[in-house]
């Protein structure tokens, strides 16, 4: 896959991603916020991006201008919906790039990829209640909030956390586009 943004791209993960990878995912900042335990050596790192990448549901995310791995998003199946055209995102983002709307631009990617490539009708994303960062992305690309699980998932080390969800039905990815369109034809 490979999807062209204003100032990333988001293309199958490689193995020469193992240094960016590894440098993002050791961050305190970053697998905490998603639920992932930093990782501890470029081992563990090395292991995790094998698996993703045979997995194939993890993608890079790369500045445009250079060809280096700044984070990852994940479309997959989803675990809470019994229903097999719904699919769930999941992202993270090097600590050094937050700020910069490259997130709200590779969700946005994604879920047009996920509309309009796949037969996905249902999108949902997740997010631990604290993370407020991931709650702006949510709210900015058009999500609806679903509402909280509590105690939702106990984490790696322990910690038991309370999660927000947030949904987009196809419906409502086409009105959004229908009125985007409708925007610019008015400038």
């Amino acid at each position: 896959m490979k999807l062209v943004g204003k100032n990333i791209i988001i293309r199958d993960l490689k193995y020469n991603d193992l240094d960016a990878y590894f440098l993002y995912g050791q961050d305190p900042n970053v697998g905490p916020n998603a639920g992932w335990k930093p990782f501890t050596s470029k081992e563990v790192a090395g292991r995790v991006l094998t698996s993703q990448i045979f997995n194939k549901e993890t993608y890079a995310i790369t500045l445009k201008e250079k060809d280096v791995l700044i984070g990852t998003i994940s479309l997959y199946n989803s675990s809470i919906r019994k229903y097999n055209k719904a699919k769930s995102l999941g992202f993270s983002l090097n600590s050094s790039y937050w700020g910069y709307g490259y997130m709200p631009q590779a969700v946005k990617l994604i879920v047009a990829y996920a509309f309009e490539n796949t037969d996905c009708e249902v999108l949902e994303l997740g997010h631990h209640i604290e993370n407020y960062r991931s709650k702006r992305v949510a709210e900015k690309c058009g999500f609806t909030f679903d509402g909280t699980l509590c105690k939702y998932k106990k984490l790696y080390n322990g910690r038991l956390v309370t999660a927000c969800f947030y949904s987009m039905t196809k419906e409502d990815y086409e009105r959004m586009k229908k009125n985007e369109s409708d925007i610019k034809d008015k400038i």
